[in-house]
């Protein structure tokens, strides 16, 4: 019987060894998904402690990590900031503590010249250069005269931003209102004998105003929307009547227990803007809704006892690292609330349990979140990690090294920016690693200078001669680059450390997908012409464009052509003023620019609305 069960065990084995050692043959979706104008990037945020924003080495890890976009202030934070000190507003509930000052100059100086902007401007209180006194009464705080010196005071940052090098791309009104907390400021809903008040009536005690009595919190937060959808109009007509082609995103968020506050917002909005005509133009303005999303202690898809037991094995390093591709699934409902008219921009998500703090674990994770809302659907437009001075983005070493959802970042930018479409990539071999979740998730981008394969594999099992080259179009001599790590639940790694590994295989068709791994492959076209040196030192907003198309560069421009989607050339100018192009005459339709500079060529996808 013993000598029976080893010949089998063995049999066993050779049969697994073979079937790993088979090719796995892959295809692409048919579904070809617009990214050109989807980002990727981080909130910014001040922490106490260790100085970021002046540190010469972080300025070089953001440049690595080349996000598409970082969001200034960011988060709860900008409900206090005051962008002309860079800090918060003084004597508010929320001290200041030592954290980091970043003025606009200094969050310019360490952004990637090409990294867009998203300004969230203070609509909960007024800053010291309005005039008004942040402790002021409720009748001044939610005045019309102090919404208008705010409106002029995010005018001034605009202003500062552009004269620091570039405008901003979008605007966000706020953050978070629908909590009614005191963190919101003006938005605060407060509680006085069992009734509620939040909003105002100007009308009301003889012209002198007052908040709107609700019998409760939730009725309150119906007035709270209806009330910021007003300010949020007028914030609107101000900035656009200053910068035209901006872009602007209202508060969302995601749903509730089915009937909470959350609701209410969204429902408020949702009917407002499309039954409310006071506002059709808003409605018309607004290009995206925000929504803000953490897998927190409370998220369980495995059945684990303790959500936040630390990872130590990797049963429990494949659950965490599969928490990252299930929660988004399950979010399906909260993509499917916000209407066609608007994208989704999830200003804020990462992972706030710390089960995997500092682990490789934690990278896998942060790449299969950004993977998985990807799938969700062309709504999803933006993706901000939570920030980009969190522990499991930077080590704050002497340098400053990656750590693993920094690394993480790094490699999904690398397949991701600057490429204009995006195909799910199908495998025919994909174990399941935890649950329904597989082994193996992939994408093909597409751009006019090259294609990139991004490649996950989240299992403990490395899945060897994976077939890529029949997905490509290019025929460019292919590049491979693959961290990953075989023990992921080892905590307080980066970048450098043994625990992380490298790996740059030379492929030609397959390539091995080794365990716990993010894998990206590039092929550049090799049709262009040897002479136009490719080269990414622009960056053009807004896109898509209305009218007026700004061109953001420190090189020299020579010639700016436009060719539209069959290859023939529609515009060309060699006289630029000012960086701008003007576009009104051209089609809606999808185009490639051809910037000519003195330090070579740039080919940029740009949609004309």
């Amino acid at each position: 019987m013993k000598v029976l069960l080893r010949v089998s065990i063995f049999a066993f084995i050779v049969f697994f060894n073979a079937i790993e050692a088979q090719t796995v043959t892959t295809t692409l979706d048919v579904t070809v998904i617009d990214i050109s104008d989807v980002n990727i990037g981080f909130n910014r945020r001040s922490d106490g402690g260790t100085p970021f924003w002046t540190n010469a080495s972080f300025q070089s890890l953001v440049t690595e990590m080349n996000p598409d976009v970082l969001r200034y202030p960011g988060g709860t934070q900008g409900n206090y900031w005051d962008w002309s000190t860079g800090q918060f507003i003084p004597n508010t509930d929320k001290p200041w503590n030592n954290r980091e000052v970043v003025t606009i100059t200094q969050f310019m100086s360490v952004k990637p010249s090409a990294t867009k902007i998203i300004y969230m401007v203070n609509l909960a209180r007024p800053t010291p250069a309005t005039g008004v006194d942040v402790n002021a009464s409720e009748a001044i705080l939610k005045s019309q005269a102090t919404l208008d010196a705010k409106i002029d005071d995010m005018i001034d940052a605009i202003d500062e931003f552009v004269a620091q090098g570039q405008e901003p791309y979008a605007v966000e009104i706020g953050n978070e209102f629908y909590f009614g907390n005191e963190e919101g400021g003006i938005f605060h809903i407060t509680e006085t004998n069992g009734k509620f008040y939040s909003g105002w009536d100007a009308t009301a005690n003889g012209g002198a105003g007052a908040a709107i009595e609700s019998n409760s919190k939730k009725d309150a937060t119906d007035v709270n929307a209806l009330f910021y959808l007003y300010q949020a109009k007028d914030v609107v007509e101000g900035i656009k009547a200053a910068y035209p082609n901006m872009k602007f995103a209202l508060i969302g968020t995601k749903r509730g227990n089915g009937t909470s506050a959350r609701e209410r917002w969204n429902n408020t909005i949702f009917n407002e803007l499309n039954t409310n005509s006071d506002f059709t133009q808003l409605k018309q303005d607004v290009y995206a809704l925000t929504q803000h999303h953490y897998v927190n202690d409370a998220y369980n898809a495995y059945g684990v006892t303790d959500t936040n037991a630390a990872i130590t094995d990797v049963t429990t390093a494949k659950q965490a690292i599969a928490e990252g591709i299930q929660y988004p699934l399950d979010k399906q409902l909260d993509y499917d609330q916000v209407p066609s008219d608007y994208k989704i921009w999830f200003t804020e998500y990462g992972a706030t349990k710390d089960n995997a703090e500092d682990t490789w674990a934690a990278g896998m994770r942060h790449a299969a979140l950004t993977y998985s809302w990807l799938s969700l659907g062309d709504k999803t437009n933006q993706l901000d990690f939570h920030h980009i001075t969190d522990n499991n983005v930077v080590k704050t070493d002497s340098p400053m090294r990656l750590a693993s959802a920094g690394l993480a970042a790094k490699q999904f930018m690398s397949a991701f920016s600057g490429m204009s479409e995006m195909q799910k990539i199908n495998f025919g071999t994909n174990p399941i690693s935890v649950g329904t979740v597989n082994s193996l998730y992939g994408y093909k981008f597409k751009s006019l200078t090259k294609e990139t394969i991004l490649v996950l594999n989240l299992n403990d099992t490395g899945i060897q001669n994976v077939k890529f080259d029949n997905l490509l179009t290019y025929t460019g001599t292919p590049t491979m680059t693959q961290y990953r790590s075989n023990a992921p639940w080892v905590s307080g790694v980066a970048l450098g450390d043994t625990n992380i590994i490298l790996n740059n295989d030379n492929i030609s068709n397959t390539f091995n997908a080794r365990k716990f791994s993010i894998t990206v492959i590039e092929v550049p076209n090799q049709t262009l012409s040897f002479n136009e040196i490719l080269i990414d030192n622009t960056s053009f907003f807004p896109n898509p464009v209305k009218d007026i198309l700004t061109i953001h560069t420190e090189v020299q421009l020579k010639v700016v052509s436009i060719f539209n989607i069959s290859g023939k050339e529609v515009y060309r100018t060699e006289t630029i003023e000012n960086k701008t192009l003007n576009l009104n005459a051209l089609a809606s339709g999808v185009y490639i620019l051809k910037v000519e500079t003195d330090k070579g060529v740039e080919y940029k996808k740009v949609v004309k609305e």
